[in-house]
């Protein structure tokens, strides 16, 4: 080889080592600002940490650890904080705790929102979607019911008192149609877990329940024996929450947080199993007026003051 392709593979050779090195200077500074960004933002939320995480449809330590151990690991790493585990019994633990600063981030659902905005002044963080959230009106197939305002001076069965889909949206229908089970127009009955066995064995002229439940409801009753009568909007997201007194910033680092994570996190909550219902979810933006429909769902269903609707402990 001449001298002169010598000192051109050399010069090339050289180009090269310091591209590879300008590239993995600039990566490294990158990963650097990144780091650093990050321990700014986490910063804002240093001084409540550790934070205290719970999900009022749990109940016990041994459950929770369970169902969210993966995404508990998953949200330190991506905040740069020290998260624990707060176990709630209910919804009105929930409130105290969140009242009185034993608990800072909570994932829950839009009935328990509208009652722990108005008792403890909850932040909303970020929605979490449901595939096919919503909650319908069924009728047997042999009813002559048309529509919803057919059912003035029928009888409506439907799940527990506050259930989202199963109690709270079928009231937010009547309303909708000009009936108010508090003036008599329709006869409410709420039952627990049997409230479709009810409906089946031909207790009361419908069923309010959630729009899933039509499969069960159907193996029960025959394919051909139910309909849909009237199918709900899109029921609020369930969401996350976090205590007032973190501040606006800690709870805006959090809420930056979970959207930019939330690939990592919402596989996280679903791949234990335990929570199918989140399994295609996003997160996306939650304001309070987002839950203006279960308020008056709220309404419908009599209670005015939100916080007087029974826990699941005083059903």
């Amino acid at each position: 080889m001449s001298r002169k392709l010598l000192a051109l593979s050399a010069a090339a050779a050289t180009a090269l080592a310091l591209t590879a090195c300008g590239e993995a200077e600039a990566e490294s500074e990158t990963t650097d600002e990144t780091a650093a960004e990050s321990a700014e933002g986490a910063g804002v939320c240093a001084a409540h940490e550790p934070l205290r995480f719970s999900d009022t449809g749990v109940e016990g330590l041994e459950t929770l650890v369970l169902e969210f151990e993966d995404f508990r690991a998953a949200l330190e790493e991506a905040t740069g904080l020290a998260i624990e585990f707060q176990p709630m019994a209910s919804r009105t633990a929930a409130a105290t705790a969140l009242e009185y600063d034993d608990l800072d981030v909570l994932l829950t659902g839009p009935a328990e929102y509208v009652v722990l905005k108005e008792e403890a002044d909850a932040i909303p963080l970020t929605g979490v979607t449901r595939a096919n959230y919503k909650a319908a009106i069924f009728k047997r197939a042999d009813s002559d019911l048309e529509t919803v305002e057919d059912l003035a001076g029928k009888q409506l069965i439907t799940k527990e008192v506050g259930s989202t889909s199963g109690h709270l949206g079928p009231l937010e229908m009547l309303d909708s149609a000009g009936l108010d089970p508090n003036a008599g127009d329709v006869e409410v009955m709420p039952l627990s877990d049997t409230h479709i066995e009810a409906f089946v064995t031909g207790d009361g002229d419908a069923l309010g329940s959630g729009i899933s439940d039509f499969e069960e409801i159907q193996e029960a009753l025959g394919e051909d024996g139910v309909e849909i009568l009237a199918e709900g909007p899109d029921l609020p997201n369930d969401l996350f929450i976090a205590r007032v007194g973190l501040g606006e910033d800690c709870a805006n680092y959090l809420k930056e947080v979970l959207v930019e994570n939330q690939e990592v996190l919402l596989e996280a909550i679903v791949q234990t199993g335990e929570n199918d219902k989140y399994i295609g979810s996003e997160f996306v933006d939650a304001t309070d007026s987002d839950y203006d429909p279960t308020r008056r769902a709220f309404e419908a269903a009599g209670f005015d003051q939100y916080a007087d609707l029974p826990d699941e402990d005083e059903q």
